[in-house]
């Protein structure tokens, strides 16, 4: 995965104490390299694959398996390129070093509780790594929300329908719960339970009426969202499982991993439109790829 990052990216601007740039550009490596490995992972499986379907020809079949070959080649010397460059080894030996330092109180890292690490943006000279939300996307600073009162909770549905006439969102002001239904060919029906925390912060604990394997991954996924006071961020989450049993995996592109599960982490990021323009919208990861 080729990349452009920015002039501190090489060792010598290592030797100090690393900046605030130099942090970010870090992440970005490591998260260059995670997602490389990570891909790595079907290796086998793409390796076998054009075996385990019927071929027209003895021929095809050596043409499809010689493809998958020189693909997962490609695949293995481009991850063993990029390990044994110096800027991936100055970041793991301050990763090394800072461990042996301080090494206790380290928990174990689960993408589950942080949503947003996905967002990590290279950096370079050229490129606004800022997305159009305001965000870092490493450090989401979220704007103080409204309260969880009757008139707010309308305020916010009415702007959601506004964008999503498709969906039924009914809410019941004596309880405060919401009900967002999406359409039958996704068949989850969400509940929103809203109540206001300490200083009048507004909770939003999202439930499912169905409860397969799909639907708690779901639960748990939205429940690790990194705005969990806003409302607008949490339906806007809801909407875009729309297409949760169609849309393949931005990483790996798959629909199913090798648990078969859907890919139900969602992430929002910038994406290409076909004008070429940037437009921030939600993408899909299996847990497996994030």
């Amino acid at each position: 995965m080729a990349a452009v990052y920015a002039a501190s990216d090489s060792p010598a601007s290592m030797e100090n104490e690393l900046n605030e740039v130099e942090v970010q550009s870090a992440l970005a490596r490591l998260h260059d390299m995670h997602i490389q490995l990570r891909h790595l992972r079907d290796a086998i499986p793409r390796l076998i694959e054009p075996m385990l379907v019927h071929q027209r020809s003895p021929e095809d079949l050596y043409t499809t398996f010689a493809t998958s070959v020189t693909t997962i080649r490609s695949d293995l010397d481009a991850f063993s390129a990029a390990y044994q460059e110096d800027r991936y080894q100055e970041v793991l030996r301050r990763a090394a070093e800072s461990r042996a330092q301080n090494n206790e109180d380290i928990p174990a890292w689960k993408v589950t509780e942080h949503e947003d690490w996905l967002d990590v943006r290279k950096v370079d000279n050229t490129t606004d790594t800022t997305p159009d939300d305001g965000t870092t996307g490493i450090d989401i600073a979220v704007t103080p929300p409204p309260t969880a009162d009757p008139a707010s909770l309308r305020t916010c549905i009415e702007r959601f329908k506004q964008g999503n006439p498709n969906l039924k969102v009914s809410l019941d002001e004596t309880t405060r719960k919401m009900k967002v239904a999406l359409p039958p060919q996704a068949y989850v029906h969400f509940e929103i339970d809203c109540k206001s925390g300490r200083d009048q912060e507004p909770m939003y604990t999202v439930t499912t009426s169905e409860k397969t394997r799909m639907h708690v991954a779901i639960t748990k996924a939205i429940g690790s969202r990194s705005q969990p006071s806003n409302l607008d961020h949490l339906l806007e989450m809801l909407a875009s499982y729309v297409d949760i049993r169609s849309r393949k995996c931005s990483n790996c592109h798959r629909l199913l991993d090798p648990d078969a599960q859907f890919p139900v982490l969602r992430s929002k990021k910038k994406s290409k439109q076909f004008n070429g323009d940037d437009k921030l919208a939600w993408q899909a990861y299996h847990t497996s790829c994030s």
